[in-house]
């Protein structure tokens, strides 16, 4: 038996698109940042990447040390009957709030269960670096440039992801706008919304982080999470807390 052989279904797929991403990293403009995902382990996710100056990430890094939001986090956590899913151009950020434009690809296993993902992120912000460079070479006076955000440090940026966690829960848990059970609920649904955008479920420890911050049970959470998933995010029925 060869070694490709010896190593399990996902195994062998995390290993060539690493190898897909080296590939399309080595040709690609250094503005597109191509990162794979291994979601089998979600606290040091990054398995390979390319061009990372784009959002400061390493290989090793965790999937909450990106955006600060992303809709695949969402999809991430759904088991779906295909093996490919596919979210094409949409708007993110980065995690000092630089915008970029983004594309992923989750791949899953024969149990339906995401495994993996590459998800390509582009910072635009070159071109009006590009245009100014244009403008003073024909001799037009350039306009006044914003000026850029500093880099971030790798003391701040690689947090560990123990901080990451509390740091997305604080930011997500805000007073309700009243004192009724309806409005705790509201208030709490979309506390939790928020969080499952930046990806806090796909950590090991997230769900009892997130209930001990809302003053829940951690079945309230997965209550909460499945009333997202089916489009309900009105109080209209409150379960037990």
């Amino acid at each position: 038996m060869n070694a490709f052989e010896d190593k399990s279904y996902s195994e062998n797929i995390i290993l060539i698109l690493s190898a897909t991403v080296r590939a399309l990293g080595s040709v690609l403009a250094n503005n597109s940042e191509i990162a794979l995902h291994d979601l089998r382990h979600p606290a040091s996710s990054i398995a390979e990447i390319a061009n990372p100056q784009v959002t400061g990430r390493k290989k090793g890094d965790s999937v909450l040390s990106g955006m600060r939001t992303d809709p695949a986090f969402i999809n991430v956590m759904e088991d779906k009957n295909e093996p490919v899913s596919l979210l094409l151009d949409y708007e993110t950020f980065s995690h000092e709030g630089k915008p970029l434009r983004s594309s992923t690809v989750l791949y899953r296993d024969r149990a339906g269960k995401p495994f993996a993902a590459i998800c390509i992120n582009v910072d635009n912000s070159g071109i009006e670096q590009a245009i100014t460079l244009l403008q003073s070479l024909s001799g037009i006076k350039a306009p006044p440039t914003a000026t850029p955000l500093p880099a971030p440090s790798s003391e701040n940026h690689h947090e560990s992801i123990e901080n990451l966690m509390y740091e997305i829960i604080g930011s997500t848990t805000t007073a309700s706008s009243g004192n009724s059970r309806t409005d705790m609920k509201r208030a709490n649904l979309m506390a939790v919304k928020s969080m499952q955008e930046k990806g806090i479920f796909l950590i090991k420890g997230g769900v009892e982080k997130a209930a001990a911050a809302l003053g829940v049970t951690r079945y309230t959470i997965y209550n909460y999470l499945d009333e997202l998933k089916n489009g309900d995010e009105s109080p209209t029925h409150t379960k037990t807390q």
